[in-house]
């Protein structure tokens, strides 16, 4: 009887044991999985112009309030799209220098660079979006994949016209990350400057952005080199 008293206080002893190891594996494993939680992809939003720099005009309004705008929607609205982290060249009307708003790229050690235009052309008729990549860029590298996800789900956000991605000097020649402008319609077509300066417009420009950045990452090009 004795015997069976003591194989059973072992045996307590022994399931107590396995309980707490259990629940301290299980601890281990949660600390794990928020330890090697992916950072977040930290995107630089660029605002082009800015303070004494008004860039392109039409009629009363020009080009740096529409692109801060924009900008400042992606801001607002980057917490809904998972794993992304905007930080801007400005918030606000002022005057930023060009190495400036490249050197936020390091500073930040982002992991893409998005600037954001306004078009003009000498015909009011001209209308749509269109992304540039530098001249650098070989088509079919990563400044392309993310200018392609970029342009794509930008016009499927507002149902511009798409003008498509081609490449152009730009002022991000050299940077290691992917890099794209975005020129978000044309100041100078009256029915689209009158879009560019509605909010509800500017949030589904701001969007259609931040989709594609997000489209871009869940490709998985975000690894690829993007040097000249």
């Amino acid at each position: 009887m004795k015997r069976l008293l003591l194989v059973a206080v072992i045996l307590a002893a022994v399931a107590v044991v396995v309980i707490i190891a259990v629940r301290a594996l299980r601890h281990d494993s949660g600390d794990l999985s928020v330890n090697q939680k992916a950072a977040p992809a930290i995107v630089i939003v660029d605002p082009a112009h800015g303070g004494s720099d008004a860039g392109s005009k039409g009629d009363s309004v020009v080009e740096k309030d529409v692109t801060l705008a924009i900008a400042n929607k992606m801001s607002a609205l980057a917490g809904e799209f998972a794993g992304l982290k905007v930080v801007l060249t400005r918030s606000s009307d002022t005057d930023v220098t060009a190495s400036n708003r490249i050197g936020a790229a390091a500073r930040e050690n982002a992991t893409l660079y998005v600037s954001i235009h306004a078009n003009a052309f000498d015909s009011p008729t001209a209308v749509g979006i269109e992304t540039l990549v530098d001249a650098g860029h070989a088509s079919g590298d990563s400044a392309w994949s993310l200018a392609l996800a970029v342009e794509k789900a930008t016009v499927k956000s507002t149902s511009a016209k798409e003008r498509g991605v081609r490449a152009q000097g730009t002022a991000f020649t050299g940077l290691a990350i992917p890099a794209a402008a975005v020129y978000v319609g044309f100041i100078t077509a009256p029915e689209e400057r009158a879009k560019l300066v509605s909010p509800a417009y500017q949030e589904q420009v701001a969007r259609g952005i931040l989709q594609g950045i997000s489209d871009y990452l869940a490709a998985g090009s975000a690894g690829a080199s993007t040097e000249p």
